[in-house]
């Protein structure tokens, strides 16, 4: 079941308005009260005064410093983090076009993402930052190691990154879509065994 709520979650948040966990339940096919402890007990998700969820697990609806943006179906919502818009595609089952800023260099970088692959990249040497974390995530995961994970425009660009920040290291936009995509399946996978009304 928490798989899907998980899936449910993600796919809600990205219509870019507040979540109630009512409505999560519903879409997952659970009892209210079962989503809202899930919910609860989970790192990673951030509410608002009204009880609303706002941002999930590398999904937010309002901007972050720096400005992940992921346009999808004519909405706009943004990822934590450039990790984050290389595997929530898949989640959500649909096209994303990503923009992001070099932190070292100030050039935009531009994806289309799919459920299956990345599809388009401007620059086409663009590479992706990534920090290895330590003990258990926890709340302050976007100061601990989203602020880690970037776009850069080149291999030099973000060579010149990392060598300032112990750490850190790059991958290729395919090797973080890969690493997406495997991160996804053992999210997902009690989702084959788990399908609500199965028994």
């Amino acid at each position: 079941m928490g798989a899907w709520i998980f899936v449910q979650t993600l796919r809600l948040l990205a219509r870019g308005e507040p979540v109630l966990p009512a409505e999560i339940a519903r879409a997952a096919g659970v009892a209210p009260q079962r989503a809202e402890e899930s919910l609860r007990s989970w790192p990673l998700v951030f509410w608002d005064d009204q009880d609303c969820i706002i941002g999930f697990w590398g999904l937010a609806i309002r901007p972050l410093k720096p400005t992940h943006s992921m346009e999808l179906d004519g909405r706009t919502v943004y990822g934590w983090c450039a990790w984050d818009t290389l595997f929530i595609p898949e989640i959500l089952n649909t096209e994303i076009h990503v923009e992001s800023t070099d932190p070292q260099n100030g050039e935009k970088v531009q994806l289309t993402v799919t459920p299956d692959e990345v599809k388009e990249v401007h620059p086409r040497e663009t590479m992706v930052s990534f920090l290895l974390p330590v003990g258990p995530v926890g709340a302050d995961v976007v100061q601990s190691f989203c602020h880690f994970v970037h776009f850069f425009s080149s291999p030099e660009s973000g060579q010149q990154w990392i060598a300032d920040h112990p750490g850190t290291f790059l991958l290729t936009v395919e090797e973080g879509f890969e690493l997406g995509r495997r991160t996804n399946q053992l999210r997902m996978m009690p989702m084959s065994s788990n399908r609500p009304g199965r028994r």
